[in-house]
């Protein structure tokens, strides 16, 4: 009942680390990943984290 629910709470969880984990790297890092420090928000959304 409640596993799609914790689901989604995982999900926001980990896009939430993730995005705080890209905010402490360089700008010459973050340009190896393939994004900027202003669009770190979009490329957490455009990845598929837990799947």
């Amino acid at each position: 009942m409640f596993e799609p629910l914790i689901r989604k709470f995982v999900d926001w969880r980990l896009r939430r680390l993730t995005i705080h984990k890209l905010h402490s790297l360089d700008d010459r890092l973050l340009a190896d990943l393939g994004t900027r420090r202003d669009e770190i928000d979009r490329f957490v959304a455009g990845l598929d984290i837990c799947r």
